[in-house]
């Protein structure tokens, strides 16, 4: 039977680190002789918890992550939740059901990752419960003034449109004021690109102009919600500029869009926590 081997910092070296704003937020744990462990949040993406080690590295391995009662509670065994973490290099990562983690540190449970190496060595990763419910506050106080999606997303939307129609739904206001939000948060961004189009059916005439509305129905959105109307740069293409074939139904649906990009400036850098 293999021995594991119990990695965990000393309580009165145990520290909790808490890092965020509104593009990210992080509690790390640092792991005497080990790595670290790590809960983080990031816009429009669910929990994640990470366990980075300092000297394993692994691929297409699992890891099984568990909620536990400190060590003071030995009446109380079974874990309280669990995840499996999957090995990536020197990071194991997981993304399912990670609220009972972010639970635990404010009831001052520990963290458990139990880890078996390819020659057979088990390793037992443990987070010291100490001092967990002052950060686990300031996590969930920066999660709600998280943006609302990431710059992966808002640098590059296409809004699509029904037929002869330039009127904007739920959604793509939703999207729109995710765009904004990022915007009034980063300042490198310097310019903000809109084009409109239009499918291949009807008079070319026409479908110009409805090309214009659509463009000019996103630009106006933006500057209602607070984007400076000098930063938007609006522009309309008609049927000239086709994504898809206009010879289906489907590649017609594709053209009629509005594609939003955000540029950013050469010289400025975004405003942001180190995650």
């Amino acid at each position: 039977m293999a021995v594991t081997t119990n990695y965990q910092t000393p309580l009165e070296q145990s520290q909790w680190l808490f890092a965020g704003d509104v593009f990210g937020c992080s509690i790390t744990h640092n792991v005497q002789s080990f790595g670290s462990l790590s809960l983080t949040a990031m816009p429009g993406e669910p929990l994640a918890l990470t366990l980075a080690a300092d000297w394993i590295s692994m691929h297409d391995v699992s890891s099984q992550a568990s909620v536990t009662y400190p060590a003071w509670k030995s009446q109380h065994t079974a874990p309280v939740a669990a995840t499996s973490l999957q090995w990536h290099g020197n990071q194991a990562r997981s993304e399912q059901s990670i609220a009972p983690f972010l639970e635990a540190l404010e009831q001052g449970l520990a963290w458990k990752v139990k880890v078996s190496v390819k020659d057979g060595s088990q390793y037992s990763v443990d987070s010291a419960p100490v001092a967990t419910k002052a950060v686990a506050n300031q996590f969930r106080l920066c999660r709600q003034k998280l943006l609302p999606k990431p710059f992966s997303y808002v640098r590059r939307l296409d809004l699509m449109f029904d037929t002869s129609s330039s009127r904007l739904n739920s959604a793509q206001s939703t999207d729109l004021f995710a765009v904004y939000r990022y915007i009034q948060a980063d300042h490198s961004i310097a310019e903000v690109l809109i084009d409109g189009h239009a499918d291949a059916s009807g008079d070319r005439i026409a479908n110009l102009v409805l090309s214009k509305e659509r463009a000019d129905e996103v630009a106006s959105m933006l500057i209602e919600l607070g984007v400076p109307a000098k930063m938007i740069q609006v522009r309309h293409h008609g049927t000239r500029a086709p994504i898809s074939s206009n010879n289906s139904r489907q590649g017609r649906e594709l053209n009629r869009r509005v594609s939003i990009r955000l540029v950013k400036s050469q010289t400025a850098s975004t405003t942001g926590t180190s995650l």
